[in-house]
């Protein structure tokens, strides 16, 4: 598969970190501002890695070593 993990954002690192440490989306959304922006971070993470749901995201960033 090709992901496209290099252009992963900061901002979508980030999230993805912190999902990864299982943050909830409370405090996802005091980090990035809302609940929404959030999310709309997570999606487009999820679509660079090519993934269904969030956790694969997850899965798939720290097997890239992108997230620990």
């Amino acid at each position: 598969m090709d992901f496209n993990s290099e252009k992963l954002t900061d901002a979508e690192r980030t999230c993805l970190q912190l999902v990864a440490l299982g943050k909830t989306p409370s405090a996802l959304a005091d980090r990035f501002g809302s609940e929404a922006a959030a999310r709309e971070l997570l999606a487009s993470a999820r679509g660079k890695l090519m993934a269904n749901t969030t956790m694969e995201a997850v899965a798939r960033a720290m097997k890239l070593g992108l997230v620990e």
